[in-house]
Parts: C-alpha cells; structure tokens; sequence
C-alpha cells in the first residue's frame, strides 16, 4: 500500500495547491478522485488508514515549509539591520543559520519530488518542475518503460521481490548519463534527455535491457529474470505531455508485441 500511497499523496497534494481553501471534505473527495483515476484500488478496511497517511504527510509537508518560509523572512530582517549596523558577528551567524536552512529546504525538496523506493523523480516533479501547464519548456527525447510480466513477478515472488525489482531498474535508469529518469506509476517509467537523439537513447536502452536481461535474480531456490518494454519519441517545446506519453505508448506496446 505505501509505495501507492506515495503517487496517490503527490497527486492529491498537486491538487489541493490550486485550492485556498480546503476542508476536510475536499481532501477526501480529492483523494478518492487521484485513487480512481491512477486506478489504486484502496480496500475498505485500509480507506481511513490510507487517508490519514496521506493528511499527515500533506501537513507535515505543509509545516515544514510555513516553518522554512518563516525563518528565511526573520533571516533577511536580521541581515538587514547586522548590514546597517556593520554587525560582521551577526551577519557570519546569519549566514550559518542560511546554510542550515538551505539544507533543509534540499530535504523537503526531496521529500516532495523523489520517489520513496526507487529514489527516482516523482511525477510531482516531471509536472510541476519539467513541464509547465502539462507542456514541455524545450525539445528533447522521451522514452516510456514498462517492466514485462511485473504481475507475474509480484504473484510468484510476493510484494517485496517485486518492490526490489523495481528499486534495482530505477538504480540503473539512474545511472544513464544526461538524462532524467521518472519513476511514473507502479512499473512505469519515463527517461527524458536532453542531449540524447531518439536513435541515441534506443541504443542505450537496449543495451540496458540487455544487461538487465542476462542478470538472473534469486529468490529461494528459482531464478528469474528481468527485462522491459519501451517507446521512444522525440517532444518538441510547447507540446502537450500527454500527446508525447500516448505516441511513446503506443510504440511501447509495439515493442512488446514484437518480443511475443
């Protein structure tokens, strides 16, 4: 349920910043809404425990950054009257305390964009820091992933093989020089480059896979392995995401016909 709950949270707290004001009602409405359309299927007996979960990471969030915008307002006030009164003991504290401070936004920024088991980015930040109003902001290349026979994997070997898997593609997507990788939902991902051509990160993909293939993972006494269906495509500056995303499917899918 957690590794769920973290898409359904950066979805649902996506939407309530839009709102000014929001009551508890809304939260709920919100969150079910985010479930249906990431078709999250959240079990009767865990509805009040997956939405508690998601309201005290919103309000944590939501501390830490009132609690950060506070100490940076009393910061720059400080400074300003050290400067004034040619405090250099003062502005050298002040200066410590930014630092400090600089290194807790790094942390709560990490919270908020960083996926919680594969450690790649989230899709809070692919649409709030990568896209403006769901549009790319510069050209590039954009591959989607989708890991092969994940259900089979999750069934045969239980949730936490499956969560491993998961954690060790996004190790290696992250390793991929000039790129970004996103991990998008549940076995789904996204690479985007800048600097790579389409035929460029094909190649690197495939070489990927390949490796990714030929290494065999152990649980108990079965081995398996693991590999990925994937579509490149190019995005141009302005163009839509989802125009971009259903294209990169679609060739996707292609490819995982062509493997059967």
């Amino acid at each position: 349920m957690n590794k769920q709950l973290q898409e359904l949270t950066d979805a649902t707290i996506k939407e309530i910043r839009k709102l000014e004001i929001v009551l508890p009602e809304i939260y709920r409405d919100i969150f079910y809404t985010k479930a249906a359309e990431l078709e999250i299927v959240i079990e009767e007996s865990d509805k009040e425990l997956a939405l508690i979960y998601a309201l005290k990471k919103i309000q944590t969030l939501k501390s830490e950054t009132e609690k950060s915008t506070s100490i940076l307002k009393e910061s720059v006030s400080h400074a300003q009257v050290a400067i004034a009164n040619k405090d250099n003991a003062a502005l050298q504290i002040i200066e410590e305390n930014m630092i400090d401070l600089e290194k807790k936004i790094s942390l709560l920024q990490q919270e908020l964009y960083i996926d919680e088991l594969t450690h790649l980015y989230n899709r809070r930040w692919l649409f709030e820091k990568y896209l403006e109003n769901d549009a790319f902001t510069e050209k590039g290349s954009f591959a989607f992933i989708d890991i092969n026979n994940f259900k089979h994997i999750n069934d045969n070997y239980g949730h936490l093989i499956g969560d491993k898997v998961l954690y060790i593609l996004g190790k290696v997507l992250k390793r991929i020089e000039e790129t970004q990788a996103v991990r998008f939902a549940g076995d789904e991902f996204i690479v985007l480059s800048s600097q790579h051509s389409t035929s460029e990160l094909e190649k690197i993909l495939h070489t990927v896979n390949n490796n990714l293939r030929a290494t065999h993972l152990k649980h108990d006494e079965k081995t398996f392995h693991v590999d990925f269906a994937f579509g490149v495509t190019t995005f141009k500056k302005r163009q839509s995401f989802k125009s971009v995303l259903e294209e990169a499917d679609q060739k996707m899918y292609g490819y995982k016909k062509s493997i059967k």
